[in-house]
């Protein structure tokens, strides 16, 4: 995981963490070394240029949080995206609402509907953010020139009932197409395909790679970091994670603050193990 957990509280690679990652893969050339990130692919370039493994053999890439797995190159190996007819029933839903706030992601950006979200958005991701007409956007999705991965639905400026009966209907239309949902807040929900999450995409990509549950650690601080957790041999939970999270972890990091991830991969690939 990149934000929480690779990533200090700035966004940004430290130079301790930027040195032993580089010193890992240098030393084990063949190592499979996979972001996984509700990040798209513009989003994390900046991360991979950091690290200096933009060019880097057997580094993957699971994004929009399993949304889409791409190889080293860039290439893309699968992509799921929402049903059509969930979008359009989404956008009708939440119509009589215009203060109602949603993103739509796709392969390399978001589409942000009002101007003053988009603002915030791009002050706090290095990320593709359009601002876009809805009427225009459905259009294009309706024609399949436009195919979203993930929405994000934003409760704010609304007062408690509006909230509640919108979250309501949001919730039975997810159900109805048996979307994968986080709840990353009271306030923040994201819905994505089917089955659809960090764990079943890096399940795939272990397979496809010849790779057991016991020969993968994965990283995680938040809530989109569950299933990832669950699906490998050595889950590491950071000190700064969400308290539902931890049970999850067979190994505790540092927080991020505090470079946990270098840490651990420090004493497991360059030292003595982790006790």
């Amino acid at each position: 995981d990149l934000d929480g957990t690779l990533l200090n509280e700035k966004g940004r690679i430290s130079e301790k963490t930027k040195d032993v990652i580089q010193k890992i893969l240098n030393k084990y050339p063949d190592l499979h070394f996979v972001l996984a990130t509700g990040r798209t692919r513009l989003g994390t370039i900046p991360i991979r240029e950091a690290l200096g493994i933009l060019n880097r053999p057997n580094t993957e890439s699971i994004l929009s949080n399993g949304c889409i797995i791409y190889d080293s190159n860039l290439k893309e190996l699968q992509r799921n995206t929402l049903p059509i007819d969930y979008i359009l029933k989404l956008h009708n839903t939440l119509k009589p609402y215009p203060k109602a706030i949603y993103f739509c992601t796709f392969e390399d950006g978001m589409i942000i509907y009002d101007k003053e979200w988009a603002e915030k958005a791009r002050e706090m991701v290095q990320e593709n953010i359009i601002i876009g007409d809805k009427e225009e956007q459905i259009k294009k999705i309706e024609s399949g020139d436009s195919k979203i991965t993930k929405v994000t639905y934003v409760a704010a400026g609304l007062d408690i009932e509006t909230i509640k009966k919108i979250k309501s209907q949001l919730e039975e239309l997810g159900k109805e197409y048996n979307l994968e949902t986080t709840n990353y807040s009271q306030l923040i929900v994201e819905y994505m395909p089917s089955n659809t999450n960090k764990g079943t995409s890096l399940n795939l990509l272990m397979k496809q790679l010849g790779i057991s549950k016991d020969e993968v650690i994965a990283f995680g601080d938040g809530r989109n970091d569950i299933e990832l957790l669950k699906n490998v041999g050595w889950p590491v939970v950071m000190e700064n994670a969400r308290d539902t999270l931890k049970p999850y972890g067979k190994i505790k990091a540092k927080s991020n603050v505090e470079n946990g991830v270098a840490d651990i991969l420090e004493k497991i690939f360059l030292k003595e193990g982790v006790n």
